[in-house]
């Protein structure tokens, strides 16, 4: 049961963490293209995890078996899932983007179901469905972007979505044979190795101009990198793999639905934004069910 509670907690604060991430990555993005940013970010908790790991016991990642069984991860989340995101934004509007996005738990729910043979209650289903809802009410109503369809950027931005899922389930079995600091610790070395290439390739082809070294140069830029990498990418990573190991992936993707929750308040709080009437609806439609369920549960639990 305490091992629940602190999986809970280690999926709440990592939701937190990615909710105020976007606030960073923006900032950084005025110093940066997409994927320096994410090479930065990850070289930044790469070499936190490994600062870590002299410390605390793991087993090697360097085997060849330890590679084929951990790969599928480090191809999931981050590779996968940030590029696709990346290319689908200059495609898509945000609001497409977080109505795609809004399947992931759903996602979760099924591939839990069919791959994983998790059996989630009644409830849980239509506390998932209800909180999809309240995502969506929330994406309909904060956007006015409006822009022409695009196949090949709805396309990419669910097959990021679809690989975020997929992270989660691949995770949970993976988590069987590895410790959390082995599997953070590939998935972060993974990604810092190809978002590297990426952003050097392109400017030998000449996609970019702009020295790779140049963002360094910025503090503002240095504070977002910092946030970004230990906290979004080593600490985000690190808390969800925890949990992984703890609770069922469908709750995984249960709780993720706070994640637009996070980001409204970081407008409300950090840059002083007004609360709408609509956010506080929104708010209502995803934490009351989850918030009663719960509770529900904790009382069964206890008879």
């Amino acid at each position: 049961m305490k091992q629940t509670i602190k999986a809970h907690v280690a999926i709440v604060t990592q939701i937190a963490i990615v909710g105020l991430s976007y606030l960073f990555v923006k900032e950084g993005l005025t110093y940066a293209d997409p994927f320096t940013q994410l090479s930065h970010r990850f070289i930044v908790a790469t070499l936190g995890i490994w600062i870590v790991r002299y410390f605390v016991p793991h087993q090697s990642i360097f085997t060849r078996q330890a590679f084929k069984e951990l790969l599928p991860l480090g191809l999931f989340y981050p590779v996968l899932f940030f590029s696709l995101q990346t290319l689908a934004l200059t495609m898509i509007t945000t609001l497409e983007a977080g109505i795609i996005s809004a399947t992931i738990p759903i996602l979760i729910l099924v591939l839990a179901m069919v791959i994983l043979k998790e059996k989630p209650s009644r409830l849980q289903k239509i506390v998932m469905v209800i909180a999809f809802l309240g995502v969506l009410y929330l994406n309909l109503n904060g956007q006015s972007q409006q822009s022409e369809f695009s196949f090949l950027g709805t396309t990419l931005m669910f097959l990021s979505a679809l690989s975020s899922a997929l992270y989660t389930i691949t995770a949970k079995k993976v988590a069987l044979n590895y410790e959390t600091i082995d599997m953070t610790t590939f998935m972060l070395t993974f990604g810092m190795s190809i978002f590297t290439v990426i952003a050097i390739c392109q400017r030998v082809i000449g996609w970019q101009t702009v020295s790779y070294f140049e963002p360094l140069f910025h503090t503002q830029y240095w504070i977002a990198i910092l946030y970004l990498g230990l906290l979004s990418s080593l600490g985000s990573a690190f808390l969800s793999n925890y949990a992984i190991h703890h609770v069922p992936a469908s709750t995984m993707g249960l709780f993720s639905n706070l994640s637009p929750i996070i980001t409204v308040f970081a407008g409300v709080f950090i840059v002083g934004e007004a609360i709408k009437l609509y956010q506080i609806i929104g708010i209502a439609i995803i934490l009351i069910p989850i918030i009663g369920m719960n509770l529900i549960q904790l009382k069964l639990s206890k008879k």
